[in-house]
Order: C-alpha cells, then sequence, then structure tokens
C-alpha cells in the first residue's frame, strides 16, 4: 500500500486524540507526539520523492559553487532568502541534502505545534485538518513555500498576540525566502476588523467587485510575481472557495459574531476565499491562497469546538445556532469523516506522475523505484 504511512498518520492523530487529555492544561504531551510523528515522517523522506525535491536536491549540490551575490543565487533580491538557506546548510553539510530537509521539517512542524497548542481548543482536530487539507503533504513537494508558509505561521503569532513588529518581521522573512508571501502583509490590518453582518455584507460586495476586475487583477499580479504569461479568463471561482465559505458560514453559525480569536482567523479565511477565486486561471493563486487557508486548522477547532472565546466590546452576537453539546460532537464526527473524505479523494487517491508521486512515500534508505531524470 503506497500511502501508508499516511493512512497510519491520520489513525495515529485521531486514536491518540481520543485517548490523550486536549484540554488547555493537558494537551502538551500529545501535541508533542503528534510534532515528533510529523517530523520523523517528513524529515526522514527520500531527498528525491518528488520533482521538485530532486531540483532542490540539484541545486543544494552546486550552490556552493556560486557567490553569495552571484546572479544564480542572489537573483536580483527575488527569494534570495531561501538560496542563502540552501548555501548555509549545503556549506555546513557539505552538501548532504537529507540534512536540509530535516532542519525544514523540524522548523515547520515545531511553529506548526506550537500555533496548534497555543491557541487551538481541539488539537486533534488541528492535526487533522493539517492533514486533510494537504498542508502537510505539500510541504514534501513545494519546500520554499513550505518553509515560507512556516514563517508566516509566526508572523500570525503576532496578530494573535497584537505585535505589529513581530507580524511585519516575519512576513517580510517569509517575502524573502519566496516572495509572493508578501501576500500576506495585510492580514495584520484585516484581522483587527470586527467581524459583523454589516462587515460580512461589505466582504460580499467586495468579493463581487473583485471578480468582475480579476482579469486586470490577474495580469498586475502576474507582472509583480511570475515571469511566465498566466492565460485565461475563468469564470470558475475554484473547488475550494465553495468548501471555504461553507466552513464560514458554518462557524458564524456556531460561534457569532462578537468571539474575539475567532473573528481575527474569519477575517484571514475570507481573505482565503477571495484569493481562491482567481484558482481558475492558475494553480498559482491557489499556492497564493494557502497563506491565508493554513490558518484553517486554529479556524476550524474554533469554529466548531465547544469553548469560551473573549468577547469583543459593543459587539452583538448576532444569530447563532444553540447547540447541545451531543450534537455539536456528532457534527464534529461528520466532518471529521468529510475531511478524511477529502484528503483521500484530493491528495491520496490520485493520478500523478512517477516522478512527483509524493503518495508513493519513501524513506531515505529506501529505493525510490525509478531512476532519477
Amino acid at each position: 500500500m503506497e500511502s501508508l504511512e499516511y493512512y497510519l498518520l491520520l489513525i495515529a492523530i485521531v486514536v491518540l486524540g481520543v485517548l490523550m487529555p486536549q484540554g488547555a492544561k493537558d494537551r502538551k504531551q500529545y501535541v508533542v507526539i503528534m510534532a515528533v510523528l510529523h517530523f520523523l515522517l517528513a524529515g526522514l523522506r527520500h531527498p528525491q520523492l518528488t520533482g521538485d525535491m530532486q531540483t532542490y536536491c540539484y541545486n543544494y549540490w552546486h550552490i556552493n559553487e556560486k557567490g553569495w551575490f552571484s546572479d544564480e543565487v542572489f537573483q536580483e533580491g527575488r527569494n534570495f532568502g531561501f538560496n542563502w538557506l540552501l548555501k548555509f546548510f549545503s556549506t555546513l553539510s557539505n552538501g548532504e541534502f537529507q540534512v536540509f530537509l530535516i532542519v525544514v521539517a523540524l522548523f515547520i512542524n515545531v511553529v506548526v505545534a506550537y500555533l496548534i497548542y497555543k491557541y487551538s481548543p481541539l488539537p486533534w482536530l488541528s492535526f487533522l485538518v493539517w492533514n486533510c487539507m494537504g498542508f502537510y503533504v505539500a510541504g514534501f513537494n513545494i519546500i520554499k513555500q513550505s518553509i515560507a508558509m512556516g514563517l508566516i505561521m509566526i508572523a500570525f503569532v503576532g496578530i494573535m498576540e497584537e505585535k505589529p513588529k513581530k507580524f511585519l518581521l516575519f512576513t517580510i522573512l517569509a517575502g524573502f525566502v519566496h516572495a509572493p508571501a508578501f501576500i500576506f502583509s495585510p492580514a495584520y490590518f484585516l484581522s483587527k476588523r470586527k467581524f459583523t453582518l454589516q462587515t460580512l455584507i461589505i466582504y460580499i460586495c467586495g468579493a463581487a467587485a473583485i471578480f468582475i476586475s480579476r482579469n486586470q487583477i490577474v495580469k498586475l499580479m502576474q507582472d509583480f510575481y511570475y515571469d511566465e504569461e498566466i492565460i485565461g479568463d475563468s469564470a470558475t471561482l475554484g473547488g475550494r472557495f465553495f468548501l471555504i465559505v461553507l466552513f464560514v458560514v458554518a462557524g458564524f453559525a456556531l460561534k457569532g459574531f462578537n468571539s474575539k480569536y475567532f473573528s481575527k482567523v474569519a477575517n484571514l479565511i475570507v481573505a482565503a476565499a477571495v484569493l481562491q477565486m482567481f484558482s481558475g486561471f492558475e494553480n498559482v493563486f491557489t499556492r497564493l491562497t494557502d497563506y491565508y487557508l493554513q490558518l484553517l486548522i486554529i479556524f476550524i477547532p474554533l469554529a466548531f469546538a465547544d469553548y469560551t472565546d473573549e468577547k469583543l466590546e459593543n459587539i452583538d452576537e448576532g444569530f447563532s445556532l444553540d447547540i447541545a453539546p451531543k450534537q455539536r460532537f456528532i457534527i464534529i464526527i461528520l466532518l471529521s469523516a468529510f475531511l478524511v473524505w477529502f484528503y483521500i479523494k484530493s491528495y491520496i487517491d490520485i493520478d500523478i506522475i512517477i516522478y512527483d508521486d509524493y503518495t508513493n512515500y519513501r524513506f531515505f534508505w529506501e529505493e525510490l523505484g525509478f531512476e532519477i531524470i
């Protein structure tokens, strides 16, 4: 079974989530175990498991031949942070790419675990979302973006702690690693907006206006971020758009409008929905969306778990459903089943060309089953 490791990880998330405490004071042990399991699977994977990793591996071997400010490394300031990381660890490890993968896996999984430990009322559900929405396995291929997404998570902590300098510093660092991460720059100001019914109406009108102007926006973003031409005039909103909207609507139906942390994250998930509207043009926009959408690991537990959030001042709760604990439990079980189904259909049980097949998981000491080209 090629994807056995991924299924075993899902089983561990759920089973240990049931057996181990999830409360604010007792969750640490569970979060640490999950972080270790995710780290081991990511850090010990074969260094040439996918096509992108083969490219990264080749660059890692040869980057020491180039100067720190050479065109190949500094690239006129675009993504130079990532290339400097490659050069630094390549020098340190004498070109051993596995060392770099271990360091990256350690960084990302520590950040994810910290975020879940600090802000998620239901850690097992957060780790389930982290896997089932594809964020974890995506990092097996898009290493550059996964590092930037980890830095964006630290920037998000700056949002939650209301520390703008921390937010700005880590957003800039993320942009140096992967220039599209600068898309997260407005997040601090977006999160400050109190989410009311009026705000929701403004967002809907704004999204409609953006969709009407989508061609001009795509051209502008293409000129800033990418050299390749993005062709298309798509009226498609993107497959994940309606799923994101469903999560947001369900969240407000269960939580109302006056929950402080929930409101902060909800603003950013709405931004993800707006970005996702452009995914019909090019997969590039799906990757831009992920800088915001990865915060579903906090949003979904905040929305569906039974916990007391801080209240916003001078904000009416608005319409919210009065859900009994048993009903909420059933909703969470159904949601979990849907997430697992979505994961299998979207990321595991799919056809991928052999050179990009991350589902054919291999540890670094195993054979890939094909020759590297």
